[in-house]
């Protein structure tokens, strides 16, 4: 059995220890005002919600599948080789111009404490695919996702299928879903993920307490609250009462991707049948390995199995 994952593939070229970001002058000379001179070469390498995962998953040993749109050029020929070298499959949707189609690139500076300023260009989004038999679980991730309305359709299909469906509802770059407006998504879900301010979004409550009991009131699946340094938050399917693991005490280096990475392993150790709490322990430690990595999401190291 394989797993899916649905989402985008973004080259990142990220600036690490930028002091300050140039600003705009009032006329086209190269100066000192509006440039800023970097004592570092950028990091380039893999980057996208479904890239991520899906390359750290086949990184982790999973028969990984990446359902995604990847442009026809010189970046896309990059992250295609990064995919297939880690063992992931690529599925590519047949689009009317494949040769106008360009990949997705973010630009990103990063200060001293890891704040981020960042330029984004989106590429074109996935489709959901239709059912596969020998999937078994299914990890929709990224943004734009489809409509409510749409999405539940494809999860039903899939659920049908006899996948475990799983959902990252960020990053939520527009305005946020309501409880109210996922209910059709979240009859179709069996694992719901997100990190704590993406939860809050959606709920708008303030606290990740209230924010928990309300999707709880809502959605009877497994909750995975990811929270960054702080660990993640769980609600086992069912159960009314959260738990929790804190964060592992390292020295971060680059933050960009480390979710993407936890979804990777998380589904990664799901598919090998692991109970939900080893499965979280293993995506904590591979998530970790890449925030101490100085190659981003290239340089994930998966923990050795089981985890401690």
């Amino acid at each position: 059995m394989a797993l899916l994952i649905v989402g985008g593939t973004v080259v990142d070229l990220i600036f690490p220890h930028v002091p300050r970001l140039p600003g705009w002058p009032e006329h086209t000379e190269f100066t000192a005002d509006n440039l800023v001179l970097l004592r570092e070469a950028p990091l380039v390498t893999i980057g996208g919600n479904g890239a991520n995962a899906a390359y750290v998953a086949s990184r982790c040993g999973a028969s990984t599948r990446l359902h995604s749109n990847i442009g026809q050029d010189a970046l896309g020929s990059l992250a295609r080789r990064w995919l297939t070298d880690s063992g992931c499959s690529v599925m590519e949707p047949s689009p009317a111009a494949p040769s106008q189609r360009r990949t997705a690139v973010n630009v990103t500076a990063a200060n001293l404490s890891l704040q981020r300023a960042t330029l984004f260009f989106p590429g074109d989004p996935p489709s959901l695919p239709p059912p596969a038999p020998d999937i078994a679980h299914l990890l929709v991730c990224g943004w734009p996702h489809p409509g409510p309305a749409e999405l539940a359709r494809n999860l039903g299909a899939w659920r049908a299928s006899g996948a475990r469906t799983a959902i990252d509802f960020g990053p939520i770059l527009d305005t946020p879903p309501t409880l109210s407006s996922l209910r059709p998504v979240l009859d179709e879900l069996d694992l719901f993920i997100a990190n704590e301010h993406e939860l809050l979004s959606i709920t708008a409550d303030a606290e990740l307490a209230p924010a928990l009991k309300h999707l709880r009131a809502t959605f009877s699946g497994d909750i995975v609250i990811k929270r960054g340094a702080a660990g993640v938050t769980w609600v086992p399917r069912g159960e009314p009462a959260p738990q929790s693991m804190n964060g592992q005490d390292i020295q971060a280096v680059n933050t960009v991707g480390a979710g993407d990475t936890f979804n990777g392993g998380l589904l990664a150790a799901l598919d090998r049948g692991a109970p939900l709490t080893q499965a979280l322990r293993f995506a904590d430690q591979t998530a970790c390995s890449v925030v101490c990595s100085a190659e981003g999401v290239l340089g994930v190291k998966p923990p050795p199995w089981p985890p401690v």
